[in-house]
């Protein structure tokens, strides 16, 4: 069960909260070192396809003459600071950013990004995700519509702790879990916000929620979002695709999906 609490629309107005969103498909060519999972890394496996595509979705809030831009990526981790860094500046210029949020799901099946190099120059797929990302937030800040918020919070149980504290106080690994052996800790709070616009009309609903992207092992050279894009599809398909849903990764520590 889920509750949502939406904040009176008079106080949206009083803030002046405005808002939109776009998405853009970041999926890699095949032939790259994939994110996660040493073994694969070790073995230098290479991805050989895309399962389902990779995406930036992002979320543009503008409120007291400031703008938020929030990119969610489907991949296991950030870019480098030195192209963030470079990005916000851009980004302030082109399209009135104040700030310039960027997450990543944490996805173990997506093309890996290294810090080596930081002063080199950027893989080609790298800089045109960048560019697209650029081009994303630059079309959402052109839409901006006036908004207002709620939130709500639930229980979701889909994961387990994959360190088993023994009897003897050593620790176990369980790197897989099929008979859902009972763990701690682990969070299951699922945290939503929806933002609608002043009619109603839902535009975004960000998901919170704890735990890794691994229901593909390393055995998996095929790019995809994991248990995160099949959420997503299935909130976008309950609001008839009339809604961006955008995941925002929580502290999945130790915890790992048990499928």
């Amino acid at each position: 069960t889920l509750s949502v609490r939406v904040l009176p629309h008079q106080l949206a107005r009083k803030s002046a909260l405005r808002a939109a969103v776009a998405k853009v498909d970041l999926s890699a060519p095949p032939g790259l070192p994939m994110y996660g999972f040493l073994d694969r890394l070790k073995d230098n496996r290479l991805s050989t396809g895309t399962l389902d595509p990779l995406y930036a979705r992002v979320l543009v809030l503008e409120a007291d003459e400031k703008r938020l831009a929030l990119v969610t990526l489907d991949l296991g981790r950030t870019f480098r600071e030195s192209e963030l860094a470079q990005l916000r500046q851009q980004l302030k210029a082109s399209a009135g950013i104040s700030f310039l949020i960027v997450t990543a799901s944490h996805t173990h099946s997506g093309p890996n990004i290294l810090d080596q190099d930081p002063g080199g120059p950027l893989r080609t797929w790298e800089s045109s995700a960048i560019e697209k990302i650029s081009a994303a937030v630059e079309e959402a800040s052109h839409h901006l519509v006036e908004a207002r918020m709620g939130t709500g919070r639930g229980e979701v149980y889909i994961g387990y702790n994959r360190r088993l504290v023994q009897q003897d106080g050593l620790v176990k690994m369980l790197w897989s879990n099929p008979h859902k052996q009972t763990t701690a800790p682990l969070d299951p709070t699922v945290t939503v916000m929806r933002i609608d616009d002043a009619q109603g009309k839902p535009l975004a609903l960000l998901v919170n929620y704890a735990c890794h992207p691994v229901v593909f092992g390393s055995d998996n050279l095929n790019y995809s979002s994991d248990f995160v894009g099949v959420m997503r599809d299935t909130v976008e398909k309950a609001f008839d695709q009339k809604v961006l849903c955008l995941f925002l990764q929580g502290a999945d520590g130790d915890i790992n999906p048990y499928y």
